[in-house]
């Protein structure tokens, strides 16, 4: 399990988009290459545990030579409600460029929940991007699937639609009310825009709904160039239970590149969204170290 109580960080200072933009660095300080965890909704530096738990086993794995960070992006915490993707992806590329000049060899994003979207984004020929290496997709999940299933398609496409007048309107920015909100967001200030993105099938968000037809999802997967680990968690509670998320994985390997989809991509045993079951973190981790001795 990842470890529990205090643990000691490196903070990194650096420029980004984001003011007083911080990296904290957990594992071996001298390690010649860096392991870069983006959260999702609501998440910040420290609130998923399994990074920590890949850091412990990356201290035993000195050879690979990794150590992992976890930063502040725009949208961390309640701050996604009124960012897009595309702020995501300047916070990641702002940090990529100060690893590169404090000398890391090779750099890969970890993306969890919302955090593979971004890492979905980052590969869209719309951005002059710092290069990364490889990328790691943890609970690659459909936020309108998710929602779907918390308060029915019919209620979400009834937002959508208000969200769509507000965006059409030239009021894309207005807080939506929480009356066409579900529960699970209502705490959460979030403008029509992003909500739309979220939740509609052609919204920016939606790389993950399994209904996306391939002409629409295949040049997504195609325009990957580095190896990419496809990891969805096989009791996701975000996930609906019609899902066959191991079929659904090894059809996204399929849409890529030949030779970029790792072969341990698959479905974590026993998982929920965040990992947080010994068993199924011990599985993570030994995937991700495996995946990572692959990295040229």
């Amino acid at each position: 399990m990842a470890p529990s109580g205090t643990f000691t960080v490196t903070v990194h200072p650096f420029e980004s988009p984001t003011p007083h933009a911080c990296a904290y660095e957990v594992g071996p300080t001298d390690a010649r290459n860096a392991l870069v965890f983006i959260g999702g909704l609501g998440d910040g530096p420290h609130t998923v545990p399994y990074p920590r738990a890949i850091a412990k086993r990356l201290e035993a794995e000195l050879e690979l030579s990794y150590s992992i960070f976890e930063f502040r992006l725009t949208s961390s915490f309640s701050g996604f409600g009124f960012a897009r993707l595309a702020d995501d992806v300047a916070d990641i590329s702002a940090l990529v460029k100060y690893l590169r000049n404090i000398g890391k060899q090779h750099v890969v994003l970890l993306g969890h929940s919302t955090g593979c979207q971004d890492c979905m984004e980052y590969t869209s020929p719309s951005y002059n991007v710092e290069a990364v290496e490889g990328y790691i997709l943890q609970a690659p999940v459909s936020d309108r699937g998710a929602v779907s299933m918390e308060i029915g398609e019919s209620k979400l496409d009834e937002g959508l639609k208000v969200a769509k007048q507000l965006i059409t309107s030239g009021r894309g920015h207005e807080r939506m009310s929480p009356a066409h909100l579900p529960p699970s967001f209502h705490s959460t200030p979030i403008s029509a825009s992003r909500w739309y993105a979220l939740g509609a099938t052609d919204g920016e968000d939606n790389y993950f709904d399994p209904s996306l037809p391939d002409e629409v999802a295949g040049p997504y997967w195609k325009r990957v160039d580095k190896p990419i680990l496809i990891l969805h968690s096989g009791n996701d509670e975000h996930v609906p239970s019609s899902v066959d998320k191991d079929a659904l994985v090894q059809h996204w390997r399929s849409l890529c590149r030949p030779g970029i989809a790792s072969e341990l991509s698959g479905t974590i045993p026993g998982a929920g969204h965040r990992v947080e079951e010994p068993q199924a973190e011990a599985v993570l981790v030994n995937t991700v170290i495996k995946f990572l001795r692959g990295i040229k």
